[in-house]
């Protein structure tokens, strides 16, 4: 399992995204869970697989934005370098 990191430009998108949808912090926290866990889940953005990107489908039923992160892959490290939040297009995500 590794550490996840945010970069600060990350932190400030989240504070607003919670602003905007109630449950922001639940999608954040399982997002960042999937993360640690296996950071090669995301699609690879580069020829050495380390920057990778990852969309978390959000649901407009439960108040969750979908989310987008550009994230790099390091020894015992994940850090989120960009986030974007975004209305969700269904109404339970994805099962």
């Amino acid at each position: 399992m590794r550490t996840v990191r945010e970069d600060r430009a990350v932190e400030d998108a989240l504070e607003a995204a919670s602003d905007r949808w109630e449950r922001t912090n639940d999608a954040w926290d399982t997002l960042l869970w999937v993360l640690a866990r296996d950071p090669t889940v995301g699609v690879p953005i580069s020829e050495t697989g380390t920057a990778r990107t990852l969309v978390y489908p959000g649901s407009w039923a439960h108040q969750m934005p979908t989310i987008k992160v550009l994230y790099e892959i390091d020894v015992g490290y994940v850090t989120i370098r960009a986030a974007e939040f975004s209305d969700a297009q269904t109404s339970a995500g994805r099962a």
